[in-house]
């Protein structure tokens, strides 16, 4: 940064370039994040509603457990699709907020297509690993968590820091209560989730970003 004549702080070409790239930048983020905390937060709770009545189903109707290995599917796919609802509402509310128009719907295009790639990848991954059959099924869970997991962390480390966060916080929550607690591993996940949910809140809170 250089002075002028009358004092006035002028910056240098390297720096100017520098200020206008970092502000593209940003605008750019904004664009592909837009809503993002609050669907964070929303996922947050989704999540831990599905670890949670997964366990009271086995807890509580073990029966129906026992004789339905396969319940988890349906029981999360019902819980989690207002979730899937709820992130397309509050994106293009939020991304209209911010620019309605052509640009906005190109930065939603891209998103859509980055997790739509992320959920083919999720199917695929466990049929290329052989687990589409009844003795692999138990273990197709762990390989779809994996993947989606990896899709937050990815995302938010090119976007937004505390996605990369929740993608780890994701996986941390279920992986190491399923080698750990076994019967009781879905509980644990749950109350990992409500607490994951409740520091994002408080950073939410603290820095006042959404």
């Amino acid at each position: 940064m250089v002075q002028d004549r009358d004092d006035t702080a002028v910056l240098s070409p390297d720096e100017g370039w520098e200020t206008v790239h970092a502000t593209v930048h940003s605008a750019r983020s904004a664009f592909y994040t837009a809503g993002s905390t609050a669907i964070l937060l929303m996922w947050a709770g989704i999540i831990s509603i599905a670890y949670l009545a997964q366990y009271a189903v086995a807890t509580f109707a073990a029966d129906f457990a026992d004789d339905n290995p396969w319940y988890p599917g349906p029981l999360w796919a019902i819980i989690t699709f207002p979730g899937v609802i709820g992130s397309m509402v509050i994106g293009t509310r939020a991304g209209n907020a911010l620019s309605p128009g052509r640009t906005m719907q190109s930065a939603g295009i891209r998103v859509f297509a980055y997790w739509m790639t992320v959920i083919v990848a999720a199917g695929m991954l466990p049929g290329a690993a052989g687990l589409w059959n009844e003795s692999g099924a138990e273990k197709i869970p762990f390989v779809l968590l994996g993947v989606f997991a990896l899709g937050y962390v990815l995302f938010g480390i090119l976007n937004r820091t505390v996605i990369a966060v929740f993608g780890v916080g994701m996986a941390v929550a279920f992986y190491v209560p399923h080698y750990v607690f076994d019967d009781v591993a879905p509980a644990v996940s749950g109350i990992a989730m409500l607490v994951l949910l409740a520091t994002i809140a408080a950073w939410v809170r603290r820095t006042g970003e959404w």
